[in-house]
């Protein structure tokens, strides 16, 4: 299988993109999700998190997302401290995944925003960067819903910036206009990496 990475900043379309891949055939692999699963279910991990930051992140039992997401990212040395406990288990599955499917035809995916960051661009074939502009982004980010345009301010300034991000990825795709066209260059690419 070919292993393609997907980054792009918060609310630049990265998931959208996957979500095509996934109606064409490719296996896509969520490091986010992978992440808040090992978060919940690896006790080291959640040992490691205490150690670092002097706190519990147990709240009545239950792993405290709100709390551990205050304190990740209130600055980019605590941001740094969780990504180097967590990022080894998610490159661990993402290594498990590649095994379970190699020999198969077809696109392996990882959806993560912090492929360059982690060291997760040296285990792919491929990676690409859905880009959009800064304002486009942090609309889509507010329409979500989930954080407040604050949060989403702060989260875009520890993120890597998206001219750095250009310069290391194998490729850019635009994504300013209508999802359709999103659609259509996806598509484009996959055409190209699976023939």
């Amino acid at each position: 299988m070919v292993t393609l990475g997907i980054t792009g900043g918060l609310g630049a379309g990265k998931s959208t993109a996957c979500q095509r891949l996934k109606e064409r055939g490719a296996v896509i692999f969520d490091a986010d999700s992978v992440a808040k699963e090992i978060l919940l279910t690896v006790p080291e991990v959640q040992e490691q998190i205490s150690d670092v930051f002097g706190i519990n992140i147990q709240n009545h039992g239950n792993l405290d997302f709100g709390k551990l997401a205050n304190i990740a990212f209130s600055n980019e040395e605590n941001q740094t401290a969780l990504n180097n406990i967590i990022h080894p288990y998610v490159i661990k599955a993402f290594e498990k995944k590649r095994e379970e499917t190699e020999g198969q035809d077809g696109l392996l995916v990882i959806d993560a925003p912090l492929i360059f960051e982690s060291g997760l661009d040296s285990h792919l074939d491929y990676t690409v960067l859905i880009y959009s502009t800064y304002k486009i982004r942090i609309a889509r980010a507010i329409r979500r819903g989930n954080l407040s345009r604050e949060q989403i301010l702060k989260r875009m300034e520890l993120q890597m910036s998206e001219e750095e991000k250009r310069k290391l990825a194998s490729f850019v795709i635009e994504n300013n206009g209508p999802v359709d066209q999103l659609y259509q260059k996806v598509d484009s690419l996959f055409d190209k990496l699976v023939g």
